[in-house]
């Protein structure tokens, strides 16, 4: 039988459980806020060997290697460390290493140096190959984090499983806490078919002709939409042992919803909250959370937003000349529709770790159901409201 140890731990320690659970051995640290407890963790754990190493350029190095070993490994990063990683983050999944990291989502540093939460640094990412999975609290932490390595591995794609720095990585909460031994039985051993061995010629990252190179970007692109796929099954067996069902995109109250809330990230707790107060009051409102940023669940959210008449997207990130990286998402994921669709409306609000509160979500909702979208441009939700 299968038992959960109930604590109150916040995201950085459910991160590092996790990894403990899937029996990762190896970790590579370099601190950056808001991750450094993670690494902390691991490193203070007797059954994991925790490497320093000199930069997260060479963290991900590292633990490329612990992965052509046959291992798995332990990383995470945020912001300014994730932008070092990008060279070797194309690498890794080129090279078919099933690789989980997790971040805590910081601001990048433009205007200045900014330590809070916007989703911007592993946004940056979603193009490298790597799937992504968003978490809005520390039991989600806890449990993509074990699914990821059922998906990563199942596909042979790295994947990022990642949450908002502090109100993830440092917020306390109950989780329930699987037993290693049910983890262990459902994560499995890691793969290695494949890797590197002594008696067997082979190259690894050589030069590829160019048809070559077309073919194993195909398969990459290709193994990429599979795991929507098995997403869906791993999720439906971890229902099973745990408890707890997770879908590419979760839907609240969306079935006559005629306004749905879309958001990824700690956001979905607020809109929740505000979807379920609004409802009381008698408005049609309904909810869509991101849990699988990539591959984008396109055709889901079609499907559970098909009789809504607008898409509320709140992203806590901004494309300079797009908007937000949801809203531009799911407007694509739209465009195929030949006939009627909701109207998306793109507001963009948290940056740098302001407070989204319920007020700034209800004035989003109210701009949309008396105004038109505008075209073009996004609107910014503050607490003294929405500005164009």
């Amino acid at each position: 039988m299968v038992t959960s140890d109930r604590r109150l731990i916040n995201g950085a320690e459910a991160m590092a459980l996790a990894f403990n659970l899937a029996g990762v051995r190896v970790a590579y640290a370099y601190p950056i806020t808001p991750q450094s407890e993670v690494m902390e963790l691991l490193a203070s754990d007797p059954n994991i060997t925790c490497v320093a190493s000199d930069s997260e350029y060479n963290v991900l190095a590292g633990a490329e290697g612990v992965l052509w070993a046959g291992e798995r490994c332990a990383i995470a990063t945020a912001s300014q460390g994730l932008l070092y990683m990008s060279e070797v983050m194309w690498e890794v999944a080129g090279n078919r290493l099933p690789l989980v990291m997790g971040v805590f989502s910081r601001a990048v540093k433009g205007p200045g140096w900014c330590l809070g939460a916007q989703q911007n640094d592993v946004l940056f990412m979603r193009d490298t190959g790597w799937l992504h999975f968003i978490c809005e609290s520390a039991q989600q932490m806890m449990d993509l984090m074990l699914i990821a390595f059922r998906v990563a591995e199942k596909v042979s794609l790295p994947a990022i499983v990642s949450g908002d720095g502090y109100y993830v990585s440092h917020q306390k909460e109950p989780v329930y806490v699987p037993d290693l031994a049910s983890s262990r039985q459902f994560v499995g051993d890691p793969p290695r078919q494949g890797l590197p061995t002594g008696g067997t010629a082979a190259s690894y990252g050589a030069l590829v002709p160019p048809a070559s190179f077309l073919r194993l970007v195909r398969h990459i692109y290709e193994d990429m939409e599979s795991a929507l796929g098995v997403f869906v099954d791993a999720s439906a067996e971890f229902a099973d042992r745990f408890g707890r069902r997770y879908s590419p995109v979760d839907f609240l109250c969306a079935d006559d919803a005629d306004t749905i809330l879309v958001t990824a990230g700690s956001i979905g707790g607020t809109a929740e909250h505000v979807v379920r107060m609004l409802r009381q009051q008698g408005m049609r409102v309904g909810l869509a959370r991101m849990r699988c940023l990539r591959p984008f669940p396109a055709a889901m959210l079609r499907h559970g937003v098909r009789s809504a008449k607008r898409l509320v997207v709140v992203d806590r990130n901004l494309l300079y000349g797009i908007g937000g990286a949801v809203a531009a998402e799911t407007r694509l994921a739209l465009d195929v529709l030949s006939g009627p669709r909701p109207s998306v409306y793109s507001f963009v609000a948290g940056l740098g770790g302001i407070d989204v509160t319920p007020e700034m979500l209800m004035a989003a909702v109210e701009y949309a159901e008396t105004k038109p979208p505008t075209v073009g441009r996004p609107l910014f939700v503050t607490e003294a409201g929405v500005e164009g």
